[in-house]
C-alpha cells in the first residue's frame, strides 16, 4: 500500500512533483482524478479500492480535494490544491508533468476545459476519460490520438454514458436474434424520489447548481417519427412535454412527462440503426407538471440570461417590474403565484439579488437556495429505453423495453452522483487493462476519441455497473403486426404545440 502524506501549501510545481514522488505498489497504477465535486468521491471511492493503487485528487478549490479524500480514508489517495488551468503556466506545466507520469486520468472538470486536458494526455501517453458530451474540440483531436496510441473515452457519466451502453447492449442482441430496430426511444431523469417530490411544487430538487436546468430548458430539439423530422425551437421546448405512456414500465408505476431533449438525429448513426429506424427519439423525464410551471417562469423572463432593472435588488422589485405581486399577475396563473409564494419571494426570506446577477442568475440563486435536499431526503435516477423489432422472417414484431430505476442515499451519497462516479470510474480500469494479460492477446485495441457505444466498454461495465446498483430490468412485449406511430414510445410529434415536421431531407 502507498502511504501519501496530506499536501501542504507547495507551489503547484513543488505539490505535483511530491505527488509524482509518490509511486504505486507493484503491480498498481497512477490515476489522476481532476476535480473534486459532487461525483468524485464515488469515483475516486471505486479508483481506490485496489491499495496497489495511487489516486491523486487534483482541485483549484481550496480543501475541495482534501475533504473527498478525508471522506474516505484510505491510505492511497492524495489531495491536491492547485490551479492547473492552462492560463496558470506554473500549474498547467507541473499538471502535464504528471499526465506524463500517470497510467489513466479521470477528467470531471467542465466540458470546455477537456480538449486542452486531452491534448496533454495525448503528448504524455495518457488514457483520458470524461463524462462529458464528446465535443467538436476533442474530435479534433481524434486522429493525434490514434497516431499516438491514445484513447480518449468520452460520455462515460448517465446521460450520456450508462444510457449509451444499455442501449447498444440491447440493440446488438436484437440483431444477433436476427431482429431489426424500427423504433428507438431513449429516456432519463435524475428526480427527487417519489416520496420527497411532493414537498416542492416543482416536484423537483436540485442536489447542484440550478443553471444548467435553467439553460437546458432553452435548447433546440429534433428527433425523427415515421422518417419525418421533427423540429423544436428552444422557445417551444418546454410547451412541448407529453406524458409519459402508460405503456412503458415507469409509466404504469409513475406521473411522468417526457421532453425532447436536443438532438436525437445523430444516435441512429452511432447505434448503427440508420438503416432501419423510421423513429427515433431522446427525451428528458420529469414529474407531471414540471414542464408548464417552468414554461409561465419563461414567460415572466426569469429564465433569461438578461441584465436586471435599474434598481432592482430583491425578488418583489424583480417580480414587480413584470407587472407580479402577490395579489395581482395578470400575466401569471395562481399556479405560479403559489409556486412563487413557497420560494419566499414575498416574505422576506429570499436572498438579495447580487448586483452583477442577471435574471436567469437570480433565479438560479433562488432555486438552488429554496429547493436543495433537507436531511432525509434521497433523489432517484429512471432510465428507459423501448425498442419496436421487426423481424424479416415473419415472427410477430416486438416491442422490447429495458429500465432503470435507481434510489439515493438519505443523507448520503445521490443516485446522480453514483452514476456518473461509478460509470466514469469504470471507464477508467477499462482503460487501465489495455495491454494487460486480462486483457487477452486478441483484446480490440482502444486509441482515438471514443464513445461508450463498443462492446469492449460496455461488456466490461454493464456487468459491474449491475454489481453497484445500477442493473436494468427488461420486458419483451409482442405485437401482433408492426408497430405504428401511435405505438411508437415518443411524443406524438406533429398533433404537439410547439413540433414542426420537416422532411428527412431538409
Amino acid at each position: 500500500t502507498a502511504h501519501l502524506a496530506p499536501a501542504a501549501h507547495l507551489t503547484p510545481a513543488a505539490a505535483l512533483a511530491a505527488s509524482a514522488a509518490a509511486a504505486p505498489a507493484p503491480g498498481g497504477s497512477r490515476i489522476v482524478v481532476l476535480g473534486a465535486g459532487l461525483c468524485a468521491l464515488p469515483a475516486i471511492e471505486l479508483l481506490s479500492r485496489r491499495s496497489a493503487d495511487v489516486v491523486t485528487v487534483i482541485s483549484a478549490v481550496e480543501g475541495e480535494a482534501s475533504r473527498a479524500c478525508a471522506a474516505l480514508g484510505r491510505p492511497n489517495l492524495q489531495p491536491l490544491t492547485v490551479d492547473a488551468r492552462p492560463t496558470n503556466a506554473s500549474g498547467w506545466g507541473a499538471l502535464c508533468g504528471l499526465l506524463g507520469q500517470a497510467d489513466a486520468c479521470l477528467s470531471l472538470l467542465p466540458a470546455t476545459m477537456h480538449a486542452p486536458v486531452a491534448e496533454a494526455c495525448i503528448e504524455g501517453g495518457t488514457p483520458l476519460v470524461t463524462a462529458s458530451y464528446v465535443s467538436e474540440e476533442l474530435l479534433a483531436l481524434h486522429e493525434r490520438a490514434v497516431a499516438a496510441g491514445v484513447p480518449l473515452l468520452g460520455e462515460m457519466g448517465l446521460d450520456p454514458g450508462l444510457d449509451h451502453m444499455s442501449a447498444a447492449e440491447l440493440i446488438r442482441r436484437v440483431r444477433e436474434e436476427g431482429g431489426a430496430v424500427t423504433a428507438f426511444s431513449s429516456l432519463c431523469g435524475g428526480l427527487p424520489a417519489p416520496e420527497c417530490a411532493s414537498s416542492t411544487p416543482l416536484a423537483y430538487k436540485f442536489s447542484w447548481s440550478p443553471a444548467g436546468v435553467i439553460s437546458a430548458t432553452r435548447n433546440p430539439a429534433q428527433f425523427t417519427v415515421d422518417g419525418a423530422v421533427v423540429r423544436v425551437a428552444g422557445e417551444e421546448l418546454l410547451r412541448s412535454a407529453t406524458p409519459l405512456a402508460d405503456s412503458s414500465r415507469l409509466g404504469r408505476t409513475l406521473r411522468l412527462e417526457v421532453l425532447p431533449n436536443r438532438d436525437s438525429l445523430p444516435y441512429a448513426e452511432l447505434y448503427g440503426i440508420e438503416a432501419e429506424a423510421h423513429s427515433v427519439f431522446r427525451g428528458t423525464l420529469r414529474y407531471a407538471g414540471w414542464s408548464g410551471l417552468f414554461a409561465e417562469f419563461a414567460d415572466l423572463g426569469l429564465t433569461e440570461p438578461a441584465p436586471l432593472p435599474a434598481g432592482v435588488r430583491t425578488w418583489p422589485e424583480l417580480l414587480a417590474s413584470r407587472g407580479v405581486t402577490p395579489t395581482a399577475a395578470p400575466a401569471a396563473s395562481a399556479r405560479v403565484i403559489d409556486a412563487l409564494a413557497s420560494l419566499g419571494v414575498w416574505d422576506g426570506s429570499a436572498p438579495e439579488i447580487s448586483t452583477d446577477a442577471t435574471v436567469a442568475d437570480a433565479f438560479s440563486a433562488l432555486l438552488a437556495g429554496r429547493l436543495s435536499y433537507a436531511p432525509g431526503e434521497r433523489d432517484a435516477v429512471f432510465m428507459e429505453h423501448r425498442l419496436h423489432v421487426a423481424f424479416p422472417d415473419g415472427r410477430p414484431s416486438e416491442v422490447r423495453s429495458s429500465s432503470l430505476v435507481s434510489y439515493g442515499t438519505p443523507d448520503g451519497v445521490s443516485s446522480m452522483s453514483r452514476s456518473v462516479g461509478i460509470t466514469a470510474a469504470l471507464g477508467v480500469q477499462r482503460l487501465l487493462e489495455q495491454g494487460s494479460a486480462s486483457s487477452g492477446p486478441d483484446a480490440e485495441p482502444l486509441a482515438g476519441v471514443l464513445r461508450p457505444t463498443l462492446p469492449t466498454i460496455y461488456e466490461y461495465c454493464l456487468p459491474r455497473l449491475a454489481e453497484e446498483g445500477f442493473a436494468f430490468e427488461e420486458g419483451i412485449e409482442r405485437e401482433a403486426s408492426a408497430p405504428s406511430t401511435a405505438a411508437t414510445p415518443m411524443p406524438a410529434g406533429r398533433g404537439t404545440p410547439g413540433f414542426r415536421a420537416a422532411s428527412a431531407a431538409a
